[in-house]
This record gives structure tokens, sequence and C-alpha cells, in this order.
């Protein structure tokens, strides 16, 4: 196997293996995209990890065909999207699973700029963003015309010229036009006559889903297609970006520009210091927000700030000439200060989201965002460490293998899991009980339930489900007697019910998963036997009714009785 650095050490292919290249690409696309339609029609699942395993025993069958071999860069990011498109099997998360499938488009665009002969860019190594951008916005351009380049590579227009004449020509144009108009005339001596029709009687045909399935088959098969031209016989001619950008600043736009941000970060810092000394007292009589309320305010604000300032800094340094060396040391002098300010931006977010979670719990998206500042974290230290002291063209690659590792490592870890822990664990050592409330108190209702049993059974998927079957089949928390009493036991009523009826044996939704075994995911399935194991416990579970606390039973099987809750009196007219 061959190890290839730079985009002039391999040699485009000889015609005859281009045209064999070609008809192979176009016939394995279609080959794919029959398989994913197979596969991935009814749903995300395993049958997606088996697809992606497929693309890439395709990709390093054609790549073997060539005379430079792959790379174990390729060979990485080959391993990246195989790696998240195997998620698909391990988790049972949509939110976490929608980052993955992008992970692995990014992968595989990834791998496809890097192994065609053409592309300004062998490895990611050593390159700016610029390049790495130009070479991903390549590969999406091809989307466009790699499969009619294909095509023609193929060389499918090369017919005898016995063939070529004008009779054929008469015959194929013929055919173009007669074929619709006795389609046409049928469908309507059809209709006109039952007995005329019955001899041209067709197969009912959904429409729909014939449709459905062309599109499920059709935009794989045209992505596979895409990303195999392009990574192995793309030869459209590629440019180098120039050192420059359209825009050159100097020394006094810099200081404008940056110093501008640095008074303004700056000012915004102080105020966060201030109330992180001054407490409640200072936020209320200022903004007249509770510490609740406050921490509500303002943390994905500051997470969109924070990401914004890495375009900026990094688009202001690509605008300056290398030669200038006055511009570049004040481009330094400023940024250096704005990223420590940056850091207290940083640390302001953290502090609300800490607030955030302590009054209203965490939830997956609180999770990824926390996630994603703390990689941007990452990033800017990484800037500092490289474009500040001026080896720009290692940034590109540390930002992208981080971004990687980070939503790997939220796989390994299991959101959904973690975040059921934490709110569970947050219910049982800081109660949120209005004791003061009279038992008898007309709005006892209102109180809040010690913990939120309809987010981690409804807001939360399989992956959490062990966890939440855990605090459910534990004692209620609340004392007996007080108004969140009444609260919880319904609220655990009810994610009790909808435990078993999404999960349980007489469920409709697991069963309906697991017969498809496209679908299939670990995740779900031990979600489906965490439920079924414990049925027994859970439906032990207390309930209130007219006689007071009783067992759940098998209430999500009958209607509710009077007193029950769900139970609707009857209409009267």
């Amino acid at each position: 196997m061959g190890l290839t650095t730079s985009a002039g050490s391999a040699a485009p292919p000889l015609p005859s293996d281009r045209r064999s290249t070609a008809r192979r690409i176009l016939l394995d696309a279609l080959l794919l995209g029959g398989l994913a339609d197979a596969l991935i029609h009814s749903g995300f699942g395993v049958g997606f990890s088996v697809w992606m395993l497929a693309l890439a025993g395709t990709f390093l069958h054609l790549a073997h065909r060539r005379s430079d071999g792959v790379s174990r860069e390729q060979l990485g990011w080959l391993a990246t999207a195989v790696f998240f498109g195997a998620a698909f099997a391990w988790r049972d998360s949509s939110s976490l699973l929608f980052y993955d499938f992008v992970a692995a488009v990014l992968a595989l665009a990834l791998l496809a700029s890097t192994s065609s002969l053409a592309s300004p860019m062998r490895s990611i190594l050593g390159q700016r963003v610029r390049d790495v951008g130009q070479a991903l916005g390549r590969v999406a351009s091809a989307g466009v015309t790699a499969i009619p380049r294909a095509i023609g590579a193929a060389a499918f227009v090369d017919v005898p010229n016995a063939w070529r004449g004008e009779r054929t020509k008469a015959l194929l144009r013929a055919t173009l036009i007669t074929v619709p108009l006795l389609f046409v005339f049928a469908l309507l001596f059809s209709s006109a006559d039952p007995l005329f029709g019955s001899l041209l009687k067709l197969p009912k045909i959904d429409i729909g889903e014939v449709v459905s399935h062309l599109f499920v088959g059709g935009v794989f098969a045209w992505v596979a297609g895409t990303g195999l031209y392009t990574a192995m016989l793309d030869d459209r001619s590629a440019k180098r970006l120039r050192d420059g950008m359209l825009l050159t600043l100097g020394s006094l736009d810099v200081t404008i520009v940056l110093g501008g941000l640095v008074a303004l970060f700056l000012l915004f810092v102080g105020v966060q210091i201030e109330w992180l000394f001054g407490g409640e007292q200072l936020v209320r009589s200022t903004t007249g927000l509770s510490y609740a309320q406050y921490a509500r305010k303002g943390f994905f604000e500051l997470v969109l700030v924070s990401l914004l300032v890495l375009p900026v800094l990094l688009g202001t340094r690509a605008a300056l000439r290398d030669d200038d060396v006055a511009a570049v040391r004040r481009h330094r002098l400023l940024a250096l200060p704005l990223l420590v300010l940056l850091g207290g931006v940083m640390a302001s977010a953290f502090g609300r989201m800490a607030l955030y979670v302590h009054y209203y719990g965490l939830s997956t998206d609180r999770m990824f965002a926390s996630v994603f500042m703390a990689w941007l974290a990452m990033v800017f230290a990484w800037f500092g460490l490289t474009v500040l002291r001026g080896r720009t063209r290692d940034f590109a690659a540390g930002m992208t293998i981080t971004g990687f590792l980070t939503l790997a490592a939220l796989n390994v870890v299991n959101p959904e899991q973690l975040v059921a822990r934490v709110n569970i664990e947050r219910a049982a050592t800081a109660l949120r009980v209005a004791d003061s409330v009279a038992v008898n108190d007309q709005k006892q209702t209102s109180v809040d339930a010690p913990l939120d049993y309809r987010y981690l059974t409804g807001g939360l998927e399989g992956d959490a489900v062990r966890e939440v079957v855990g605090a459910l089949v534990a004692q209620p928390v609340s004392p007996v007697g007080t108004p969140s009493r009444f609260t919880e036991v319904k609220a655990r009523c009810d994610a009790v019910r909808s435990l078993l009826q999404r999960w349980g044996k007489a469920g409709s939704e697991p069963v309906a998963q697991h017969r498809d075994w496209r679908r299939w995911n670990f995740g779900a399935w031990r979600a489906a036997g965490a439920v079924q194991g414990s049925e027994t416990a859970l439906r032990a579970v207390t309930c209130f009714d007219i006689s007071g606390e009783t067992p759940f039973g098998d209430r999500e099987s009958r209607p509710a009785r009077p007193g029950e809750q769900g139970y609707t009196p009857p209409n009267s007219h």
C-alpha cells in the first residue's frame, strides 16, 4: 500500500483504466443505492451501520486498484466515518445520532478531498483553515457534476457504427413518441369499457411508496457515486488559494477592530464579576430577576458570542500580509487579551449553566451546548499555541481532530444516561418541595414534583431507560401528606404508563421496531430488556385513586376508573 502526502505524487489513470473505473463506480453506486433502500428506507439503525461498512469496503476495493493506494490518514478518515456510522447500532438517542450522522458525512468528505488526485489537499496536516474549506467546497460542488462526469468517463456513448445510422435514430424517436400515446389511449379505453380494461389490468401500485423507494435509493446512490468519483477520478483543475484575502487589513484596521472588541469584552467581564460577588441581591436590585430567572437568560447567546470570535480572529489574521510585520504583531498583541477576556465570558456562561442546572435540571440540549463550549475552549487554547505563535498551518488539523474526538467521547459517555443520572441525583439531594403549602390547599396540584418524570420518559430515549426504571421503582422521595407527594405520585404513575406502553411486552413501538432488524440498536434493545425485566416492580409503583395510593397494576390496559388518574366522567345530556 502506497503512502501519499502531496497532490502530485500519484499518476492519473490511463484512459482504458479510467473508463473501467468509471463504469465500476457507477455500478457500485447503483448497488449501494439499492442496498440503502433495503436497509434504511424503514428508518435508521443497524442498517445504516451495515451500509457504511459496505461503502467502506467499496472504497477500499477501488482504492487498491490505484497505483498510489491508500494513505494512513485516508484510512483514518474512513475509520472515523465507520465509527460514527456504527453509533447507529449502538446508541438510542436521536439528538446524539444527528451529530454522529453529520460527523460521518464530514469524515467521508475529508476522505474524498484527501484522496482525489487533483485535490489541492492530500492531507489536512499543515493546511490552513481556508485550504480545508476549499477542499470541502470542492467535494460539495462535485455533487452536481460528478455523476454526469462519471457517465461521460464511462464512455457509454461509444456504440458501434452500425447503430449510429438514421434508421436507428428514427426508431428511437418513434418509440419515444409512440409509447406515451399508447399508454394514454389504453388508459382511456380501459376506463370506458370494463371488458377491455380487464385485458390490460395492471397490479395496483402505491405511487407514493414507489417514489419514496426511488428517492432513498437515488439519494444514497448519488452520494456514493459522487464520493467515489471525486476520490478516484476527479481531474478538475484546482488552484491553491492565494496567501492574501480579497480584503487586506493593516495595523490601524486591526487596532480598531480588535481593540473595540477588547473594550466591549472588558466591560462585559467587569459586569459579570460584579454579579458573581454581588450575588442574588445585586441581580434582583439591578434587573428585577431572581437567580433562577437570571440563570435562564444568556447562556446560548454567550455560546454564540464565543463561536463568532473564532472567525473574527481567523479572518483578520488571514487578511494581513505576511510581510506586514507591524500588523501581525499588533494582531497578536490584541488577540491575546481578547482570548483572556473570552475565557471570562466562557466562565460566565458555565456559571449560568451551573445555576440553570441547579434550578431547572439538566437536559440533552444543555449538555450538548456545554460540551460544545468546552470544545471551543480547547480550540481557542490551540489557537493561542499555533496561530498567535506564527504556526498558522497547524491550527486547522488540531481543530478538526479534537472536534471528532469530542463527539466520539460523547458517544462513549452516553449523554442520555448521564442526563438522567444527574437529574435523579439532583432530586435526591436538593428537593424543591413546598412543604409550607397545606395538604388541603386547592393549589396543591401546581406544586412541582422533585423530579421531572415527564422529561425522563418523554424527553429522553432508550439510552436513559435503565436509570429511569431505577428511579421509578424506588420509594417516592416526598413525605407522605405533603402537597408535593400528590404531584410526585401522579407524575410517577404517568411515567410508568409511558414506559410500559413504549418498551413493555405489550407496547406497540418496541415490538414494531424489533421486528425490523434494520432499525435495531443496542440502546433500544437494552431499554426494552430493562422495562420488561422490571415490569413487576413497575406495576407495584403507586398511583392515586379514590381509596388513596394503590399499585399501578394493569391500568394501561383498561379504562381509567372513577377516582383514578386519567378518568374522564361521561358526558351527561
